[in-house]
C-alpha cells in the first residue's frame, strides 16, 4: 500500500488549483455574458448566427469570448486535478505551473477577444498555457510513478 505524506507547502496547489483558477473561470463568464449583451445574442443560443457576425461585431467578439470560455471549461478540471496530484510530491512546482497555466488562458482569452488576427489567431498568444498543462500531467506522472516503483 502506497502512504501519502502532504507537505507542509501543498497549500500552495490547493490555492492555485481551488481558488486561481475557479476565478479565471469566473471572469470568463463575466466576459461572456458582457460580450452576450452587446451582441444581443438570446438565451439559449449558445453562439451568435454566421449573418450576425457579418453585420455586428460584437457577435463575432461574443463567439470568440464563448469558445475561449468553452475551451477554458474543456482544460480547467484536468489541469485542477494534475496541480493537485503533482502538489503532493511537487508543490511549488505545481503551484508554479498552475499559475503560469492560468496567465497563458488570460492571454489566451485577450488575444481570442480583442486581436485583429482572423479566425481567432489573436489566442496563440495564450497558447503556451499547452506546456504548462503537459508539464503538469507530467509531473503528476511522474510523482505518482515514483511512489509505485
Amino acid at each position: 500500500m502506497v502512504e501519502i505524506s502532504i507537505p507542509g507547502n501543498y497549500g500552495y496547489a490547493i490555492v492555485v488549483s481551488l481558488g486561481l483558477i475557479p476565478v479565471l473561470g469566473f471572469a470568463h463568464g463575466v466576459v461572456v455574458g458582457t460580450f452576450r449583451k452587446a451582441a444581443g445574442v438570446p438565451y439559449p443560443h449558445t453562439y451568435a448566427t454566421v449573418e450576425q457576425c457579418k453585420s455586428n461585431p460584437k457577435a463575432y467578439q461574443f463567439n470568440c469570448a464563448q469558445r475561449a470560455h468553452a475551451n477554458f471549461l474543456e482544460n480547467a478540471p484536468q489541469t485542477m486535478l494534475s496541480i493537485l496530484v503533482a502538489g503532493v510530491k511537487y508543490p511549488e512546482w505545481a503551484a508554479g505551473l498552475g499559475a503560469a497555466w492560468a496567465l497563458f488562458r488570460v492571454l489566451f482569452l485577450q488575444g481570442y477577444i480583442y486581436s485583429d488576427k482572423p479566425q481567432g489567431r489573436g489566442r496563440y498568444n495564450g497558447s503556451l498555457f499547452w506546456i504548462a498543462q503537459a508539464a503538469l500531467w507530467g509531473l503528476s506522472a511522474f510523482g505518482v510513478a515514483k511512489d509505485l516503483m
